[in-house]
């Protein structure tokens, strides 16, 4: 099996299942500002105010394991690796008081799952994701390909339609992607990755696998 690097900075440990809930599914009351609200979330990048609310969160991880980070790591958030179950002294099976303010990025990477819950979640601004009348799926085999010109510039969620191969963008660390992926139920690969941002000029690499880019809106 291709291998890909991870690296892990251990002194601040830098994730598909689809995401089984969104802010959309959730039973919270929209007219109330903050309410509680949870979401069970796995590998991809998620934005505060637009796919989970904005709030204050703990996390409990529920299976796999994976980086969990936040784009505002050293004010309130976060940069760990989660697990469960934990069998090692790095891994965190839970992380509480994780502030998520509208526009914070949370990401996932590898095949962990985490449990999030917020007691003050702002549901009264989640602003929805839009996808252009004309945006379609787009099929991809092994290869290079430059967004902007290979393939639209755009969000996407990323569906793995091949055995297990690796999945990178070169802004892995600005919204992108570096996963082993697959459809063949590997325990080292995952299905599908949330919201890979895929900005002017990004190159999305694919090595031993095919995969479907589905457009999910800014």
């Amino acid at each position: 099996m291709k291998r890909k690097l991870v690296v892990l900075v251990m002194c601040s440990l830098m994730a598909f299942a689809p995401v089984t809930a969104s802010a959309a599914e959730s039973t919270v009351d929209s007219d109330a500002k903050e309410e509680h609200f949870e979401v069970d979330l796995s590998a991809g990048n998620y934005t505060a105010g637009k796919d989970i609310p904005a709030g204050k969160y703990n996390f409990t991880a529920i299976s796999g394991n994976g980086n969990v980070s936040s784009s505002n790591l050293f004010s309130g958030g976060l940069n760990t690796i989660m697990g469960y179950p934990v069998n090692d002294n790095y891994t965190d099976e839970t992380y509480n008081g994780v502030s998520l303010d509208k526009g914070i990025v949370l990401s996932l990477s590898g095949n962990v799952v985490i449990h999030a819950v917020s007691e003050n979640a702002d549901t009264t601004k989640i602003e929805a994701r839009v996808v252009p009348d004309d945006a379609q799926t787009i099929d991809l085999s092994s290869g290079n390909y430059t967004a902007g010109t290979d393939v639209p510039v755009g969000i996407y969620n990323v569906i793995a339609t091949g055995s297990a191969g690796n999945v990178s963008s070169d802004n892995v660390f600005d919204g992108g992607i570096n996963e082993i992926m697959g459809n063949d139920g590997s325990d080292y690969s995952i299905s599908s990755f949330s919201n890979l941002v895929l900005d002017e000029n990004t190159v999305l690499s694919i090595s031993g696998t095919s995969v479907q880019l589905v457009p999910v809106g800014e």
